[in-house]
């Protein structure tokens, strides 16, 4: 509330009115329906890592369960509520498996992180020198740049150097249970190590759904005016996707639009007005997706068990014979 009350102090609410109701209605509905391709790709993307665990869960449950949990994303700050929620319905879609279908959020939310970095790393150099030109942007794009270097730099020791680790974990877990939170720990990424082909699908998955994300931004952008070309928006969105996730505001209200105000005004000389008019644009875009995730909690009741690779090779070995 105090972000907002400075940004409106420092401009003309009247005309941020005005740059929201004269918005062209189709970009907003082109962004709409990217951002519906977002929950279907983001649905794919964790059964993906449910597979690997084992945990078998159709692909249209887990997209159905997504939008809910955006629905309840706009209730607390940051990721927390779209990250519970998910935890609380995967327990129930896997039944004796909790602990590790729980842990599939994390994962899913560090490589959502990880594929905002990775764009950012990819990005910021374009811009740097219009970046560089204010102290705070300098700072902010240097902060994001360097973590997604080191990225990168994670990134390539788990694709390229998992041999020993394969050697360590067949030689110390494979042969026991985990008995400890190190020692699960240990043998999901062993299991990860040995799936690397599908982690490698899931982190191209999430650096898509961050790549229509930084165009749902342009399109809002283009709605109310704002003509900056999309290279443009790929150097300062991931910031903004960043720091949206991180617990400081409910939703991300008024980070997103200190960040609009400060990116737009540097890279692209945008006035106040119109950044905070994108914004709001933005916002209202996201709770359409949530009011469909409500809808979906009203109707939507997880009841399939889930089949462990175990129970299907048996069931596989009962039909042969």
């Amino acid at each position: 509330v105090a972000i907002i009350a400075w940004l409106f102090h420092r401009t003309d609410a009247h005309l941020v009115w005005l740059s929201v109701r004269d918005a062209h209605r189709i970009p907003i509905v082109v962004g709409l329906i990217l951002w519906l391709a977002t929950i279907v790709i983001a649905g794919w993307r964790w059964n993906r890592l449910l597979g690997i665990l084992g945990i078998h869960i159709p692909v249209k449950s887990l997209t159905c369960v997504v939008p809910i949990a955006q629905f309840f994303s706009v209730f607390l700050p940051g990721s927390t509520g779209d990250d519970l929620t998910r935890m609380l319905y995967v327990s129930r879609l896997a039944p004796g498996r909790v602990g590790e279908a729980c842990t599939t959020v994390l994962l899913d939310r560090f490589i959502g992180l990880v594929s905002v970095l990775l764009l950012a790393a990819f990005c910021i150099p374009w811009q740097w020198s219009i970046m560089s030109s204010s102290s705070q942007t300098r700072w902010i794009a240097f902060g994001m740049l360097a973590a997604g270097v080191v990225s990168c730099l994670g990134g390539a020791v788990f694709f390229l150097a998992g041999h020993p680790t394969h050697r360590w974990f067949e030689k110390r877990l494979r042969l026991r249970t985990a008995h400890s939170l190190r020692d699960e720990a240990a043998r999901i990424w062993g299991v990860l190590c040995d799936n690397k082909l599908v982690v490698a699908k899931v982190i191209g998955a999430a650096v898509i759904i961050q790549l229509i994300h930084c165009v749902v931004f342009y399109l809002a952008g283009l709605s109310v005016g704002v003509s900056s070309s999309l290279p443009i928006w790929l150097t300062f969105v991931p910031i903004v996707l960043a720091s949206n996730a991180l617990p400081i505001t409910i939703a991300g209200i008024g980070v997103r639009e200190y960040l609009l105000v400060l990116f737009l005004g540097v890279i692209a000389g945008v006035d106040s007005e119109r950044a905070i008019a994108t914004s709001f644009v933005i916002f209202a875009m996201i709770l359409a997706m949530c009011l469909l995730g409500g809808l979906l909690y009203i109707f939507y009741r997880p009841k399939r068990k889930i089949v462990t690779v175990d129970e299907a090779v048996a069931s596989a070995g009962a039909a042969e014979d």
